[in-house]
């Protein structure tokens, strides 16, 4: 499997793999089945509306709906499966989407936005409701929450000298950066950062250039909360964006907050991994709202 896709959507392709034989082909429903099977994060939430809504059987109910045979399967580099021309459209188009977003990995965000757009059976399947919570759960950006409480800033993230807090004379280039690289959807949320008294922004640096931001408590200037933080796409992977998150949460930690919250964030495998941060559920919410409404 190559770097292209995040370690939760390797499960769901090993999860697959594991329903086929060498004669069968994997269509869509058997990827979107796959992430509830995976069963962690979003896709543990994807699950249990599920069960919510079907019962323990609703896996196997669905099952029977699959149509994995295919008379002219596909095989892509890099999967132990043959697909069907469908599904090789999914991923494809779960690329463009990573691509759009800037982002440098397909997630179960961008796949199951292309398995909502293209397979034409997930209408007959599943109810508008159904797909409403799909979209819900797995495709739009979620907050998570870091207990702070035994939190320890790394030390090698202390002993850097590349990543240091903004002053006031950075203000233009942050904006520069941020609307050059990322749009203007968080300019309003670093003018907040940067105009704090206290400014509650970092900058990271390669040669003097900014290369990476990361905000705190500039979402409407909420207190305790992470966001919005980007890294231009050259210099990621790297571990920028590490040290950017480690300084914010220290700083966040020194105000005595128990928690953090990171508003919206995008790649949710990097918080899990990075600062054991943990989804906010929305399920019980969006049903009630769902009920009454």
């Amino acid at each position: 499997m190559t770097g292209l896709y995040t370690d939760r959507v390797k499960r769901i392709f090993e999860i697959v793999s594991d329903k086929v034989n060498e004669h069968q082909a994997v269509t869509p429903l058997h990827l979107l089945l796959a992430m509830c099977e995976e069963n962690t994060s979003v896709c543990a939430e994807l699950h249990q509306y599920f069960m919510k809504q079907y019962g323990f059987s609703f896996l196997r109910v669905y099952e029977k709906r699959l149509q994995p045979f295919h008379p002219e399967p596909v095989t892509l580099d890099g999967f132990s499966f043959a697909m069907t021309p469908m599904t090789k459209e999914v991923l494809e188009l779960a690329e463009l989407r990573m691509n759009r977003y800037n982002q440098i990995k397909v997630n179960e965000g961008h796949l199951m936005q292309a398995i909502l757009r293209i397979d034409s059976i997930i209408p007959e399947l599943f109810t508008e409701k159904d797909i409403r919570m799909m979209e819900e759960i797995v495709c739009r950006a979620r907050d998570m929450m870091v207990y702070l409480e035994n939190y320890v800033v790394p030390k090698e993230v202390q002993q850097l000298s590349d990543v240091r807090k903004a002053a006031p004379e950075d203000y233009k280039a942050v904006l520069e950066l941020v609307e050059k690289n990322f749009g203007s959807g968080w300019t309003e949320a670093v003018k907040n950062g940067m105009e704090h008294e206290d400014v509650s922004v970092y900058l990271a640096f390669q040669e003097k250039v900014i290369i990476g931001f990361a905000c705190y408590e500039a979402h409407g200037l909420k207190r305790g909360t992470f966001g919005p933080m980007g890294v231009t796409l050259k210099s990621r992977q790297k571990g920028i964006g590490e040290q950017l998150l480690h300084h914010c949460l220290y700083e966040l930690k020194k105000k005595r907050y128990k928690y953090a919250i990171i508003e919206g964030a995008g790649p949710l495998e990097f918080y899990e991994k990075t600062v054991n941060a943990c989804l906010i559920p929305v399920l019980n919410e969006r049903m009630k709202m769902e009920k009454e409404g």
